[in-house]
């Protein structure tokens, strides 16, 4: 018994290990189209910041409503794309760094059942040891863009009206059917923020560009290539100003402050 408690008395009841984790830095790939799918969604949401930018008024009752119904047209094809693009970029940025650093067959047969949102969760974390915080704003932006995506891709058209002479109805129906446009024009900005602040954070959390997704840092990505004025450069700072303000959080939480 006294040779027993001598052994318990020796053990390490706390013991600390340490992993290291191996993140490719180079790497060669074939099709691989995120980038493709962010400049296409990009070039979307500038369209649409040029058009309502440059409004055609709503026509009066004797005017030609043709050219204010093309806009508006232009708008929502601007906004789609934006929205469904960004979301496509999303989930192939994940998928190719889930294959660079951890193999195409992990990422095809294990990490394919999850889905995105669980996907940008833990992949980094398998690659570092470290996730993306399932709080932050690029997270967040991605729930958000999931759904936006989602009724585009798998949409829900409304009921008209069936008795013209109905003002009620016929107001009803008009209304919902301008919210349901006004969603879909407003989730396009929020969706690129999304691709963006995904890049942010997942380059600060790796350690390392990971080129999952294009570079929005102050080092590799200039804003003084666009002219001045252009809304991506806008977005693309206040990306950058909730990125450091995240990490700046995440200095914090470590630190107990």
């Amino acid at each position: 018994m006294d040779d027993l408690n001598d052994d318990i008395a020796r053990w390490k009841w706390n013991v600390t290990h340490t992993v290291e984790f191996k993140v490719e830095t180079t790497w060669s790939r074939v099709n691989n189209l995120a980038r493709l799918y962010f400049q296409i969604a990009e070039a979307a949401f500038l369209d649409l910041k040029n058009e309502e930018q440059n409004p055609i008024p709503v026509p009066g009752f004797d005017e030609d409503p043709a050219d204010h119904h093309r806009q508006e047209k232009r708008v929502i094809a601007a906004a789609i794309k934006a929205t469904v693009f960004s979301a496509m970029a999303c989930e192939a940025g994940i998928y190719d760094l889930a294959a660079i650093q951890l193999g195409d067959k992990y990422a095809t047969k294990v990490l394919d059942r999850l889905d995105v949102i669980g996907k940008w969760l833990v992949v980094p974390r398998l690659i570092c040891g470290k996730s993306l915080d399932p709080d932050g704003p690029a997270i967040n932006g991605l729930r958000s863009l999931v759904p936006a995506r989602n009724k585009l891709v798998h949409p829900k058209s409304l009921p008209g009206f069936t008795d013209p002479s109905d003002e009620k109805q016929l107001q009803a129906v008009i209304d919902e059917g301008n919210e349901q446009m006004s969603q879909i024009i407003s989730a396009a900005a929020p969706a690129v923020q999304a691709v963006i602040l995904l890049s942010l954070e997942l380059n600060r959390v790796m350690g390392t560009p990971t080129g999952a997704l294009p570079f929005f840092e102050r080092d590799v990505y200039s804003i003084d290539e666009r002219p001045v004025g252009c809304p991506m450069n806008d977005l693309i700072l206040q990306c950058r100003q909730i990125d450091a303000k995240a990490a700046r959080k995440d200095v914090q939480k470590k630190h107990g402050t």
